[in-house]
């Protein structure tokens, strides 16, 4: 079957006959022109690095796998859907790259946004990246971009929020961007790489991750369901794409995907994707890749786990709480030493109340 000429009913009829279990219809991006569609991509690899990245993801694959059999395994739960944990969505508003290559920034700052919702602890926080500014600052172009170079970007230089450089699809100069960028950058800290089916549903029972996938003819006109590529198809390769996972279900036996299609395409700009299908790579040729963000949750409260008190000679007093997974401070008066710091250290439990760094409350708690 020549390119451009796959119909809805064709796809619907191999649907049927191989027992799959999705959708197909019309969608904005199956009626554009073969060319233009393939625009909608834009994750640069050649067959080479392909061929390297698979038995790299194997050999990870194995390494997890044994770390897993001998006891230092994984607790991912049976399913996992960032859009939903306890009534909470996590995940930012579903954009569209437009016919533009630039996947790898939609795919990478939706993963980063999530993320920072998360660690924030704050399903509402209003996040907006800039996926012009990671893709046309950082070295990327409508032609396309590696899988990590936005991730190496969002840790070495940064992103800035979309109000400083808007998105348009279409190759922009880096001089767009806002005249205060540096001031805006948000990076990350680290990201890490994960091969093995557990290794992979532990990381997005963290958080959302980034990962790459290869796109047939078919995919396009995916409508809802649990996609798998069907014989309609016929293997025609279109080229690579970036997404973010944000969750997966193992009683369906998917990964859950953000696409960056806008809402109107698949299940509300979503896609379900079955799990190891070899042609797609999305589980068997590229690893998930999880984000570090530096965002801290606001506010928050928790028991003490240590207390420390800094005597600076001349100089200020802090005493120090650790307390929700990191130390937090206060800065105090050498009058104050002989009141709340005494009770805590004399205290059987310590409640911590926290904005950020600082501590704003403490609670001592002691046994009558």
């Amino acid at each position: 079957m020549a390119q451009g000429k796959l119909t809805v009913t064709d796809i619907a009829a191999a649907i049927k006959k191989e027992g799959l279990s999705w959708q197909a219809g019309e969608t904005d991006i199956s009626m554009l022109p073969a060319a233009e569609r393939k625009n909608y991509l834009g994750l640069n690899v050649t067959k080479a690095e392909l061929t390297q990245m698979a038995n790299a993801v194997k050999k990870q694959a194995a390494e997890e796998t044994q770390a897993f059999k001998v006891g230092s395994g994984y607790g991912a739960p049976t399913a996992m859907d960032w859009r939903n944990v306890s009534g909470k969505n996590y995940i930012t508003s579903v954009k569209n790259q437009g016919g533009c290559g630039s996947c790898v920034s939609f795919g990478t700052c939706a993963t980063i946004e999530s993320n920072m919702r998360i660690k924030a602890q704050d399903h509402t926080l209003a996040l907006d990246l800039s996926e012009a500014f990671m893709q046309f600052c950082g070295g990327g172009s409508c032609g396309g971009w590696g899988l990590t170079s936005g991730l190496d970007y969002a840790k070495s230089t940064g992103v800035t929020d979309e109000a400083c450089f808007p998105y348009q699809p279409k190759n922009m100069p880096c001089t767009d961007r806002c005249s205060d960028w540096q001031s805006r950058l948000v990076k990350i800290l680290n990201y890490a790489s994960h091969s093995s089916m557990q290794a992979r549903k532990d990381a997005i029972a963290k958080g959302p991750v980034v990962a790459g996938m290869a796109v047939f003819t078919d995919f396009y006109n995916y409508a809802g369901g649990v996609y798998r590529k069907s014989s309609a198809a016929n293997n025609e390769l279109e080229g690579y794409h970036c997404v973010s996972v944000v969750g997966y279900d193992d009683n369906q036996q998917c990964w859950i995907i953000k696409n960056s299609w806008g809402p109107g395409w698949g299940e509300n700009g979503f896609i379900r994707i079955a799990y190891n299908q070899a042609d797609l790579l999305i589980d068997t040729g590229w690893a998930f890749y999880s984000v570090d963000t530096d965002v801290q949750p606001a506010k928050g409260s928790g028991a003490a786990k240590y207390l420390l008190v800094d005597k600076r000679f001349g100089g200020n007093v802090v005493f120090w709480a650790y307390a929700g997974d990191q130390w937090r401070y206060k800065v105090i008066s050498d009058a104050d030493l002989a009141g709340f710091p005494q009770e805590a250290f004399a205290a059987n439990r310590v409640d911590i109340y926290w904005d950020k760094d600082q501590i704003t409350l403490v609670r001592p708690w002691k046994n009558l």
